[in-house]
């Protein structure tokens, strides 16, 4: 008998779940994926934010900027944005105030490269489900996702 594997004790079983299904409740994500909207003005953040997504069985869609992710078509249920703060046009920061008047009901992560005390109080006054600084850990950001999905906008 071999002995048993470091890797898949108890503890440590889930390590891995990023690259399985994931559960919201009882339903298994293939009955109800996770929409998420990855804004940011950088297409390689884009790009690896779509991919780490797709890879947890989430369905990602990206956009360019603020403008743009409120000018498409996105469902507000099972669903959250990703988004950057800084941006050329409208701040990643107006996007949950914009939300709000828009009648829309999304969680809101934000991430950045950018980090003062000044942003992270006005995000967490803006609603924020979870706020990152660049290079965000994976794992992180993917738990924060099925979090504020499960949680739904901040209050």
């Amino acid at each position: 008998m071999s002995p048993p594997n470091p890797y898949h004790t108890p503890d440590t079983a889930n390590a891995d779940r990023c690259f399985q299904p994931l559960t919201l409740g009882h339903e298994s994500m293939s009955k109800a994926q996770i929409q998420v909207y990855i804004v940011d003005d950088e297409p390689s953040i884009c790009t690896a934010y779509a991919r780490l997504v797709r890879a947890a069985k989430m369905e990602p869609r990206t956009f360019g900027s603020v403008e743009d992710f409120m000018l498409s078509n996105f469902a507000d249920e099972n669903a959250c944005v990703v988004s950057d703060v800084q941006f050329p046009g409208t701040s990643g920061l107006e996007l949950p105030l914009l939300l709000n008047r828009a009648g829309r009901s999304l969680p809101v992560i934000f991430v950045t490269a950018f980090d003062t005390s000044e942003t992270r109080d006005l995000a967490h006054e803006r609603g924020a489900a979870a706020y990152f600084r660049k290079p965000v850990d994976d794992q992180a950001l993917l738990d924060a996702i099925v979090w504020a999905v499960r949680h739904g906008p901040a209050v």
